[in-house]
């Protein structure tokens, strides 16, 4: 295969791993809800358990699923600096990707629903990488790190501890 071909099939598997991830990352997270106040949302109950749920449930999902990409592309052995850029690129293309599917799916920034709202409507949460306060750019968090991070371990570690990375060598 060549190098080319190797690099279009590492960068699908992580972007097509990565909008799956999205998937589970929103069927799995149970939407918060708060109330409508003087045209803004605020959550109920306040508290950074709540809040940043989906947060650490994006990170629970990314991390393991980069861990084992990573370590499923280093088993294919040659090339190994040109594979750890493109590994990493992969990561950062699914880490956003499962973030868009993820926020897709979900439901819509109850900052914007609330301002058309009567006071005390209740609203259910986006699905976001920040706080559900107003101003904050959803996916502006280092939760998409996670993704990348954990397939850059599993790369690393397939070429550290694989069969070749250890073995004893002759020396004579």
């Amino acid at each position: 295969m060549s190098r080319l071909a190797r690099w279009g099939v590492v960068v699908v598997a992580f972007v097509l791993a990565g909008a799956l991830a999205g998937v589970l990352w929103e069927w799995l997270w149970d939407a918060p809800s708060g109330l409508t106040y003087q045209g803004k949302w605020y959550l109920e109950p306040a508290g950074p358990d709540v809040s940043f749920q989906g947060v650490a449930l994006f990170v629970l999902i990314a991390f393991p699923l980069g861990l084992v990409l990573g370590a499923l592309t280093g088993l294919a052995r040659g090339r190994e600096v040109s594979t750890v850029v493109v590994v990493l690129l992969a990561g950062a293309a699914a880490a956003v990707v499962m973030y868009a599917v993820g926020a897709g799916l979900g439901p819509a920034d109850p900052q914007v629903l609330a301002a058309g709202q009567p006071d005390y409507t209740p609203l259910s949460s986006d699905l976001a990488l920040t706080a559900p306060d107003p101003g904050l750019a959803p996916w502006r968090s280092t939760a998409l790190v996670a993704l990348p991070a954990g397939a850059m371990a599993g790369l690393v570690g397939t070429y550290l501890l694989g069969s070749r990375g250890l073995a004893r060598r002759s020396r004579g």
